[in-house]
């Protein structure tokens, strides 16, 4: 089984995000995926027009395709102009049952704040791994843990022990929580579950450590993608070319 996963395109009339979207979808295209999941931050300030733009990208894949909210976007736009992507109302939940897998989407987004919570969604999610007779890949916008960058780690995902404390009584394994916001690949574990946070198609963050100098930027944009094998998860990440 093999997904794949495009995070924090921040698509606005002044940047390059439709073009970079554009530039991923062609190369996924290309390697037939079962699944692709958009982990949030689709366009940025409210542009309507960028999430039709994205729309009509995502209908060049001939695959399940599933978009999550991020703390950047409109979820009232987002329904309107991407129905066949994401769920209507709020939370914007899904659940997918792919290739003997459960694929869990957790909108853990917080109204006007750019942190998330994933405490109010904790007993759907917990329903949702109650009724899957299969290993689980749960997606997010805001991580649940630490990445040691402490401007990012502020709007990270809040009650993340709730979360591992949730994962680790589910009666099927999650096999990874797969995440955005960070805007550069970072990968660890929370409890006994594997987290991997995806890079941007926007321009990176950098490295910034505390007590650490912090190195030029070298990043290229990129997105993720993933195989499935025997109940195992392999993660790799996809750089876009550097642009002049």
């Amino acid at each position: 089984m093999l997904l794949a996963q495009i995070s924090d395109i921040h698509a606005s009339p002044h940047s390059t995000g439709l073009d970079r979207l554009g530039e991923a979808v062609e190369w996924i295209h290309g390697l037939r995926p079962d699944l692709v999941v958009i982990t949030g931050d689709l366009v940025d300030d409210g542009w309507r027009e960028g999430y039709r733009a994205v729309g009509d990208i995502l209908r060049g894949l001939d695959c399940a395709v599933h978009v999550l909210p991020g703390n950047g976007d409109c979820q009232e736009m987002m329904s309107r102009e991407l129905p066949e992507f994401c769920a209507a109302g709020q939370p914007m939940h899904f659940s997918r049952d792919l290739a003997g897998l459960t694929f869990l989407g957790l909108d853990v987004t917080v109204p006007g704040a750019s942190h998330g919570d994933v405490a109010p969604h904790l007993a759907w999610l917990q329903n949702a791994l109650t009724a899957a007779n299969a290993p689980s890949v749960i997606f997010m916008h805001q991580p649940p843990v630490e990445t040691g960058i402490a401007p990012l780690d502020a709007v990270m995902c809040r009650n993340a022990d709730a979360l591992a404390e949730v994962l680790g009584g589910a009666n099927t394994a999650a096999l990874a929580i797969l995440c955005g916001h960070v805007h550069r690949p970072v990968a660890g574990r929370l409890g006994t579950t594997s987290f991997h946070i995806c890079g941007s198609l926007c321009e990176p963050n950098p490295l910034l450590l505390e007590g650490r100098p912090t190195p030029a930027l070298t990043d290229a944009p990129s997105f993720a993608i993933c195989e499935i094998e025997r109940g195992h998860l392999r993660h790799h990440t996809i750089s876009l070319r550097a642009r002049n």
